[in-house]
């Protein structure tokens, strides 16, 4: 089973306990959202934080003094001594999620639907996939090429290659309800993906080891976030 855990950010919250997780967070990720010039940015940043360090805890059974993680050369990020936890976070404005999965690597994306700009989609699709969105009706192009770009993302960081990945080298293959990927022809059979159904005015993937893995999906509010952080910060002394 793969779960995805979902926060979505809202303007009215309690802004004393969000501080006070805020205080609890290592110096590098409160260094980090300070860099940030507009606020909701740094919330992003700040609830993706305290959001993967609840998970963690609560899948692997552990406190928060555990809880330390690791990045490879490619920057994927892992949990030091629990090789078998994985994990991945993607944030889109109003959206923070997490997938977990106890069977093998997996990888999200999510993002609001927006203007998809014909320069953008050269660089991210394949020659066959482009001539398949320049086919859509002019009203559905946003959607479509959002479908494509975030199941793409979703496969690049579920293999680990990120930005050092050339999204146009990569080409979805529709099997049934869910994808594959292809490189230069060659079909990854190790990874499955799918499309999410989530808030429709967004578009969310994931890629998984296993193919059709049941997947659930847990909702927390901001304030539930910051106060079960709390706890555990407080649990740990």
């Amino acid at each position: 089973m793969a779960l995805i855990y979902a926060v979505k950010l809202v303007d009215e919250y309690d802004r004393a306990v969000f501080k006070q997780a805020l205080e609890n967070l290592p110096v590098d990720v409160r260094n980090k959202a300070a860099r940030y010039r507009k606020e909701a940015d740094a919330v992003r940043e700040i609830v993706s934080a305290v959001l993967k360090r609840i998970v963690a805890c609560q899948v692997n059974g552990i406190g928060l003094h555990r809880v330390e993680f690791l990045r490879d050369g490619y920057g994927k990020p892992s949990l030091k001594e629990f090789p078998d936890f994985h994990f991945n976070v993607s944030h889109s404005h109003a959206w923070v999620v997490c997938a977990v999965s106890a069977e093998g690597p997996v990888g999200i994306d999510i993002e609001m639907i927006g203007k998809a700009e014909e320069g953008v989609a050269r660089m991210c699709l394949t020659p066959k996939e482009l001539h398949e969105w320049f086919g859509q009706p002019k009203d559905q192009r946003d959607t479509y090429f959002l479908k494509l770009w975030t199941l793409k993302e979703s496969y690049v960081k579920a293999t680990g290659k990120g930005l050092a990945e050339n999204l146009s080298s990569l080409e979805t293959i529709k099997e049934g309800e869910s994808f594959r990927m292809a490189r230069q022809g060659l079909v990854d059979t190790d990874r499955s993906l799918r499309m999410v159904s989530f808030d429709p005015a967004y578009q969310m993937a994931i890629c998984t080891a296993v193919q059709d893995i049941p997947i659930n999906r847990v909702d927390m509010s901001m304030n539930e976030l910051m106060l079960g952080f709390i706890g555990l910060q407080s649990g740990s002394r």
